[in-house]
């Protein structure tokens, strides 16, 4: 641990890419905040993301010890840049704040973030986004300084540019190390972002990208693929990269009393996360039927042929309903399955977690859990249930997980962008083996888990290497 160092109060950062509201993406910086407690003993945590606000019941229960800001709005014509500011002029948010600003720095602000109002107003078309962040982001952050800081645990995906402003805005803010924790690169989202831009502005864009990681002091990933992006795609310096085990294993820091079911009850419990989005940000509608269809000929053979109640649940704590949210998928199961006159249906149960204490709970009671959301799995693994992932193996970030976990990849994971694989015979066929050997995978992930649970504890431990 360090000690010397922590003679006086460091300043820590924590930088979440996305809202709480996603279930994983909380799990991984409550844990990654626990970390820090405990290896910083005397450090004042300061923990911002966007829309911490509308995801901040998920943190219900549980005493986070940092101040917590929130960056606002996901999907602002200037996002980060307007964000910061607005977040700059409110400084009520935490004490810390309160002492540092002036009178005059809120003057400027006011004033700067007028003329980026009008100036986006005006000429929002002509002028590219990251320009505007690039100059708002150098003032706002001045405003912050942190000895040092960390990233929660994400996936490089999407548009590419919100993860780029976002690692620059945090390293002008910090004067010390930064690391990340566990990430994945999507190859399927580099490859929908090389299709959807032109050669230039593709070009353009990774050089940013592979600028702005150069800016890490250290990287870890969730697994050997990520890393061989990290290293050969995007020729990151392999001595400041490893691969770590994903922070969201660390539920049981949250959640210490867990017990996880004793498999094979009188009856035999499954948690299902189906998931619509991806399929609709990929251009793969043509799919999400196919998926749906095979998701609710699995549930009528589990009920046919086992004593069984099938959970449906989202991965997302949603304030408004969001047409490609996880309770959308839940809702679009749901309509079709009502269409079946099926006494066995009457075990199928719709839930929805308030928050991180709860769904730790859910997990936990299952015997298996299905999901399309990697953390749900995650979430599941940690706690000692076996989980079954049908995700788009493209993403990569399952491969990485399961991978590093050492666990077979053709056993736990259907390809979701695979008509072949997607089918009712296939996914009865693989879910089947699951079930019918759930003790056995219960034991094997027992000893798997506690083999290199260690590794959870790496990136904040090369914080404090860096520190020194």
């Amino acid at each position: 641990m360090c000690h010397e160092k922590d003679s006086h109060t460091r300043k820590i950062a924590v930088a979440g890419v996305v809202t709480p509201r996603g279930l994983g993406d909380a799990l991984q910086y409550c844990v990654t905040i626990k970390l820090l407690q405990k290896f910083f003993p005397k450090a004042e945590v300061t923990f911002f993301c966007p829309e911490l606000k509308s995801g901040s019941s998920v943190f219900k229960a549980l005493n986070l010890n940092a101040h917590l800001l929130d960056l606002g709005p996901v999907g602002q014509e200037y996002v980060l840049g307007s964000l910061l500011l607005q977040l700059f002029l409110h400084k009520s948010t935490s004490k810390r704040e309160k002492k540092s600003h002036s009178q005059s720095s809120d003057e400027k602000a006011n004033m700067l973030l007028r003329i980026i109002k009008l100036c986006v107003r005006l000429y929002g078309k002509h002028i590219a986004t990251y320009i505007i962040d690039k100059y708002v982001n150098s003032f706002v952050m001045k405003s912050f300084s942190f000895d040092a800081s960390i990233f929660g645990g994400h996936t490089i995906c999407g548009g590419i540019y919100p993860f780029i402003h976002k690692y620059e805005a945090l390293r002008s803010a910090t004067d010390g190390p930064m690391v990340t924790s566990p990430v994945s690169i999507s190859n399927l989202a580099l490859k929908h972002y090389e299709r959807e831009n032109s050669k230039f502005k593709k070009n353009i864009m990774l050089k940013r990208l592979r600028h702005s990681l150069q800016k890490f002091d250290f990287i870890y990933t969730r697994g050997p693929y990520s890393l061989k992006i990290l290293r050969d795609y995007l020729n990151i310096d392999e001595r400041k990269v490893a691969m770590a085990l994903d922070s969201g294993f660390g539920a049981k820091l949250i959640y210490p009393g867990v017990k996880s079911s004793k498999t094979l009850k009188k009856k035999l419990k499954i948690l299902i996360f189906p998931r619509k989005d991806y399929f609709y940000i990929y251009k793969r509608e043509d799919l999400y039927k196919l998926y749906l269809n095979s998701f609710v000929e699995l549930i009528l053979w589990l009920s046919k042929n086992f004593d069984v109640e099938v959970y449906l649940s989202s991965q997302t704590v949603d304030v408004k309903y969001n047409m490609m949210g996880g309770q959308a998928a839940v809702n679009d199961l749901l309509s079709i399955l009502e269409k079946h006159d099926n006494k066995h249906l009457k075990y199928l149960k719709s839930v929805k977690p308030e928050g991180l204490v709860a769904a730790c709970k859910l997990s936990s009671s299952m015997d298996l859990v299905i999901t399309s959301y990697m953390h749900g799995g995650i979430m599941a693994l940690s706690l000692g249930v076996p989980a079954f992932f049908i995700l788009p193996s493209a993403d990569i970030k399952v491969l990485d997980t399961l991978s590093f976990l050492g666990l077979d990849v053709n056993s736990f994971l259907i390809d979701a962008f695979a008509p072949n694989l997607l089918k009712t015979e296939n996914l009865v066929n693989k879910i089947g083996k699951v079930v019918e050997n759930l003790k056995f995978h219960k034991k094997s992930l027992e000893n798997t888990i506690n083999r290199t649970l260690p590794t959870i504890e790496l990136p904040v431990k090369k914080l404090v290497v860096l520190s020194e």
